[in-house]
């Protein structure tokens, strides 16, 4: 019996014939179970770490947006001054080509008169022609006034007044027509 009790028990707290279907579950899903944590937190990691890359890019791109703010308001006054400047080019091209239409128109005007009717006062702008001339007849007004009615450059042509002078024994006629081609522009409104 002392060789019984030198001997040390051995306490076996696991079933005596091998590992169960349980035990060998249970194994299973602890090493996954390890695994999945190793997976999550080395993504949140990465995630985190992701975040201040995204976070230093966005820094970057407000940078370079106050950069091409403070260009652009640098350059506000020269764009101002261009506008300006292209606009009134514009409006002189614009003005020249009324401005030989109108040239042209007048000459057409005189020379539809010449020999018929004595002129007066010859107003031609860029839109509008007004003609005061005086005749022997009425009948030579008259043929003026058609004339000037079937001229390509005119349009809307009408008699204002009609005078007739006795002492003088002449006609006189006050004619106002639109230049052809000429639209008026619209004001743009602020909205």
């Amino acid at each position: 019996m002392a060789e019984e009790a030198a001997k040390p028990r051995i306490i076996n707290l696991l079933p005596r014939g091998g590992e169960t279907i349980v035990d060998q579950f249970l194994s299973w899903a602890l090493t996954i179970g390890r695994l999945l944590v190793i997976i999550v937190e080395t993504l949140a990691l990465s995630v985190f770490l992701y975040r201040f890359t995204v976070d230093v890019q966005i820094i970057d791109l407000h940078d370079k947006i106050e950069h091409a703010s403070i260009i652009v308001a640098n350059y506000k006054q020269g764009e101002t001054t261009y506008r300006d400047l292209h606009e009134r080019l514009s409006y002189a091209k614009e003005y020249d080509a009324k401005r030989d239409k109108s040239l042209t128109v007048m000459k057409d005007i005189i020379a539809l008169g010449a020999g018929k009717v004595t002129f007066i006062n010859i107003i031609v702008n860029t839109e509008t022609v007004e003609v005061e001339a005086t005749a022997p007849s009425a009948t030579v007004l008259s043929i003026f006034t058609s004339s000037l009615s079937n001229y390509h450059g005119l349009q809307n042509v009408s008699v204002n007044r009609v005078e007739n002078k006795t002492s003088s024994s002449v006609v006189t006629v006050g004619i106002s027509a639109e230049i052809f081609g000429y639209k008026k522009k619209e004001t743009k409104t602020g909205r």
